[in-house]
């Protein structure tokens, strides 16, 4: 391997063990109920994305990447038979593009492990008990990987897809080895050029990620010489990104199942910061049912100054708007049923819109420095949000709370995930097809081949 082996000391060969021996029968229940939870919202919020312009491009790229040979997969929201990448590649850059799926301290593993296990069950004809298992296997090493070297969004999803892959591959431990070395190898440098340039290219680079893991896996199966140990040795991992944090790794490895359960699921399409105040401007239309070209002024106590931005004509960039804390609270007061529409050209440009994200004010700020950010509202530690909504007739309302539903801490109840998944896709799927989905995620472990999911997704 090039570096001495005295460094070694059997991280990876752990993990690949870990992958290998666990079984469904190890994985408490309670983690498999949510893991069936969150593959039912990952897929319904990719589903729901199917009309804007982005996905409508994916497909069809995606039909071009699949030309002239015989299909094995199913394309969502189209029905067309197209390969296994191309299809793995369109439900990855759907999962993201809402920004809807879930969230962690490391980025949006479902747009990943999700979408690769449920279009590899198909491909493989996997039962969901092979599926599920995968799913759990995926956000434990996933999480473990991305908090050992500190947070890169997409480019740590390419470690929760192969881990997807190699259970339901059935690789021999040799083998995982080798894959984890060849996805350090193609994997992103730790960046987050969307953060900079606000470019929705950050959805295709879900589907790529998918779509690259199959290949690595492929090729690996296939005979690659080499390329073992990589988490054992610092300058293959650990030295390249920005946090390393190697006990991570394997940290309570098999003793505890709660990396699932450290995800956090999104109750509106728009960026983790922005979540609640989407949240508390559906509340007041909800409770107070005002009209809002009647309100003069809306105060956030305190609001978060990196997502506080607004501007005079509106947006183009999806990810520009859903990182927007006044545009996203004034799209759901006119929007109150969150849903693709948020992001239509037509909605992101309107001028009622822009008008009312100009009268969101912040008296103050979240000191998100103090608070560590991401990780401290993952854990809960924000203050509680005020949302105070001043009408020109001078009546005020008031709304707050300290997180929104899905919050690891405030998490849906299995009917609230079966309604949201019916509002997600109503304007894509046929309420049969909607209804047999919904059966099918919740009783995902009685089915023995989960391919019959397909024929319900488009």
């Amino acid at each position: 391997m090039g570096y001495d082996p005295r460094e070694l000391n059997g991280i990876t060969k752990k993990i690949c063990h870990f992958i290998k021996t666990t079984q469904y029968e190890d994985i408490p229940p309670a983690v498999i109920e949510r893991a069936k939870m969150i593959a039912m919202h990952t897929v319904g919020v990719s589903l729901c994305s199917a009309e804007l312009p982005l996905v409508k491009d994916a497909i069809e790229i995606a039909k071009e990447m699949s030309a002239g040979g015989e299909g094995v997969a199913t394309a969502w929201a189209d029905g067309k038979k197209i390969s296994w990448e191309a299809a793995s590649f369109i439900a990855g850059a759907m999962g993201d593009t809402l920004d809807w799926e879930d969230c962690s301290v490391t980025g949006h593993p479902s747009a990943g492990i999700i979408t690769t296990a449920i279009i590899a069950g198909e491909v493989l004809k996997k039962s969901g008990k092979d599926v599920l298992t995968a799913i759990v296997l995926g956000y434990e090493i996933y999480q473990r990987i991305a908090l050992s070297g500190g947070m890169n969004i997409a480019g740590y999803n390419l470690y929760g897809n192969l881990v997807v892959l190699m259970k339901l591959l059935d690789l021999s431990e040799e083998q995982m080895n080798k894959a984890f070395g060849v996805g350090a190898a193609c994997a992103t440098i730790p960046g987050n050029v969307h953060e900079c340039t606000m470019s929705d290219s950050l959805d295709y680079l879900y589907g790529l990620k998918n779509e690259t893991a199959i290949t690595i896996i492929k090729g690996v199966m296939a005979g690659v010489d080499g390329m073992m140990d990589i988490f054992d040795c610092p300058s293959s991992y650990l030295d390249h990104t920005r946090a390393p944090n190697p006990s991570w790794f394997t940290k309570e490895l098999g003793e505890t199942w709660q990396l699932i359960n450290m995800i956090l699921v999104k109750n509106a399409p728009c960026n983790m910061y922005v979540q609640t105040y989407a949240y508390l401007a559906g509340q007041h239309i909800k409770k107070h049912g005002f009209n809002p070209d009647d309100v003069e002024e809306i105060i956030l106590s305190p609001s978060v100054e990196i997502r506080h931005w607004a501007n005079d004509v509106g947006y183009k960039s999806l990810t520009q708007a859903q990182f927007s804390i006044p545009y996203v609270t004034a799209c759901c007061m006119y929007n109150p049923e969150p849903g693709a529409k948020w992001y239509q050209v037509e909605t992101m440009t309107d001028p009622k819109i822009v008008a009312l994200m100009n009268k969101v004010k912040a008296e103050y700020f979240v000191d998100t420095v103090k608070l560590k950010s991401l990780k401290g509202l993952m854990e809960g530690k924000h203050p509680e949000k005020f949302m105070t909504v001043r009408m020109k007739d001078g009546t005020e309302y008031v709304e707050s709370a300290f997180t929104h539903p899905g919050h690891p801490s405030y998490m849906h109840t299995r009917e609230t995930f079966q309604d949201n998944f019916r509002m997600e896709t109503k304007y894509v799927l046929a309420p049969e097809k909607i209804e047999k989905a919904i059966e099918f995620f919740t009783y995902m472990d009685r089915y023995d081949d989960v391919s019959a999911l397909a024929a319900y997704l488009y």
